[in-house]
This record gives C-alpha cells, sequence and structure tokens, in this order.
C-alpha cells in the first residue's frame, strides 16, 4: 500500500530489501539512522545540502513507519479552511513537495 501511494503521488523512491544480503549495507545504514531495527516498512527522506565549499552533499533523515504516510495522505481529504486554521498539520506537499 505504500509503495502504491508514492505511485499514485508520483513521489520518487528507492526501496531497500530488508531481506536482501546484497542490499545488507544499505539497510544497516537506515537503521542507524532510524535506531529502529526490523520494524518495517521504514521510510526516509534524502535531501541535497549545501557542504559550504560550492557543492553539495546527500543527507538522509529517518521520516517514519507507514502510520505517518498513511496520516499524512489521509490530510488532503481536509477541507482547505482547516487546513489554514491549523498550519502546524504536516500535509504532503510541505514534506515531500520538493523530491522530484
Amino acid at each position: 500500500h505504500a509503495l502504491n501511494i508514492l505511485n499514485v503521488r508520483q513521489t520518487p523512491y528507492e526501496a531497500v530489501d530488508g531481506m536482501d544480503p546484497a542490499q545488507r549495507r544499505r539497510r544497516d545504514e537506515l537503521f542507524g539512522i532510524s535506531g529502529i531495527r526490523g520494524h518495517y516498512p521504514q521510510f526516509f527522506v534524502e535531501r541535497q545540502m549545501d557542504n559550504g565549499y560550492g557543492g553539495t552533499r546527500s543527507q538522509v533523515e529517518y521520516w517514519g513507519t507507514f502510520e505517518r504516510m498513511e496520516s499524512l495522505n489521509e490530510v488532503d481529504s481536509l477541507p482547505p479552511e482547516v487546513l489554514l486554521a491549523n498550519p502546524e498539520v504536516e500535509t504532503w506537499d510541505a514534506v515531500f513537495g520538493d523530491c522530484h
């Protein structure tokens, strides 16, 4: 269901199969970032950051679980006036709007 949400919203992603021995190193890196082992799925956001030397560096941040993604997806069904009255409510565009 999570991949369906990402595909429908045309949000780019990289899937890491935690059971694939060939992806073990990447899985362990991501577990190190989240601090959570063996709980799937986990979602991360990778952003390009200024490295301070005229270039960029990649920064990966733990974003959350499927429950958070599902909640964020459902927020779009709220009327716009509700979102305007509650600016603290996360929206899909606020979180993933710059992910292309």
